[in-house]
């Protein structure tokens, strides 16, 4: 039988692996046969994603703040080092917070953009240096449709997600020459913590009735990252693939 999701002998290596699509990413990952590496800030949390994972001492994590971003570029030599050359790297890790226009202040815009832009930027930059990234390697960012359909409070996450797709756009222009490809996925509500979050700071639920396909489950979710890890995706850059429900 043939699996067109194959990731067998492939290094993925995962942000925000410690909860939401970060940490589901990972465990379908190990169940594809991938040796995955996952970042967070939590050590607990992904010592929890470790053991949620086949064949668990295959996978490692590592503990960061990509808030930190001049640390990045340490820690991708320190990965590569330890663990070798990459061929998948997913940046999952983010924050959905909500906060209409008046109330964001530049140091809300800051934190929103460093988290979602610039260690997104940083990663595949230092990823991008000779012997980091294997030949046909995938780079994924986890976009979202509020990118181009934003709701009220949602002005600083959506052009935060906007950033990621125009940069993935030249970016894989750029990388194709090693036959590195690079893309995002915009997802409309999927189920996960930030959703639950969504609903307990009461969320406007009227949004929900726009996926009429439903809230997406998160494993559906992460099938679309790591087909895009598999060589089945391999003609796919330079795209920002919606996954919408309808929305």
């Amino acid at each position: 039988m043939i699996n067109p999701m194959e990731l067998t002998g492939k290094h993925i290596l995962i942000t925000g692996g410690s909860s939401g699509i970060g940490r589901a990413a990972a465990v379908q990952a190990s169940k594809l046969g991938a040796k995955v590496t996952i970042i967070a800030r939590n050590e607990e949390r992904l010592q929890e994603t470790i053991s949620m994972m086949d064949n668990a001492e295959l996978h490692k994590y590592y503990v960061m703040d990509l808030n930190e971003v001049e640390k990045i570029e340490s820690l991708i030599k320190q990965i590569v080092a330890e663990r070798g050359a990459v061929d998948g790297f997913c940046h999952a890790a983010g924050i959905g917070t909500a906060r209409v226009l008046k109330s964001s202040k530049i140091s809300y815009v800051e934190k929103m953009f460093k988290i979602h832009v610039f260690s997104f930027i940083e990663m595949v930059r230092c990823l991008s240096l000779n012997g980091n990234l294997n030949m046909n390697a995938s780079i994924v960012g986890i976009s979202s449709v509020a990118a181009e359909k934003g709701n009220i409070s949602q002005c600083i996450y959506g052009s935060a997600k906007a950033a990621m797709n125009g940069f993935v756009i030249p970016a894989a222009l750029e990388l194709s020459s090693r036959n590195i490809r690079i893309n995002t996925v915009a997802f409309a509500m999927v189920r996960t913590e930030m959703f639950d979050d969504f609903l307990d700071v009461g969320g406007d639920v009227k949004v929900l009735n726009k996926q009429y396909l439903g809230v997406i489950d998160v494993e559906s979710a992460v099938s679309t990252i790591n087909y895009l890890f598999s060589d089945s995706a391999k003609f796919i850059t330079g795209s920002i693939i919606p996954v919408y429900a309808g929305y």
